[in-house]
């Protein structure tokens, strides 16, 4: 029954750390494309004096983009921690998975 029990669990954590992987993905693209937001906000800026109200609201949108980029580098780090996790427990379970095939087929001479 554990061997079972083993290789369900073994499939749940497949499915798990390919989520997680889904969501690292999606998240480095978000980190990517807001990246890219400010620095065109950047170049943009540059046309502008640093007063008119024009560039502070470039400015308020640009520290916006680096809270945004500050929170997916958060979310991202408890995703890896989450992965790092996942893996340990596959590894465990590989272990019991493997310690009841061995104790399964091996025989014993009495």
């Amino acid at each position: 029954m554990g061997l079972l029990i083993g290789i369900i669990r073994l499939r749940q954590l497949r499915l798990m750390q390919s989520n997680c992987e889904w969501k690292l993905q999606l998240i480095t693209q978000a980190k990517m494309t807001a990246q890219n937001s400010a620095n065109n906000l950047l170049q943009v800026g540059t046309d502008y004096e640093s007063d008119t109200m024009i560039a502070k609201k470039l400015q308020q949108r640009q520290y916006k983009l680096k809270l945004l980029e500050e929170k997916l580098d958060m979310q991202k780090e408890a995703l890896e921690q989450q992965l790092k996790e996942i893996n340990a427990e596959m590894e465990s379970c590989r272990g019991m998975i493997d310690k009841h095939i061995t104790s399964s087929f091996s025989y014993k001479v009495a």
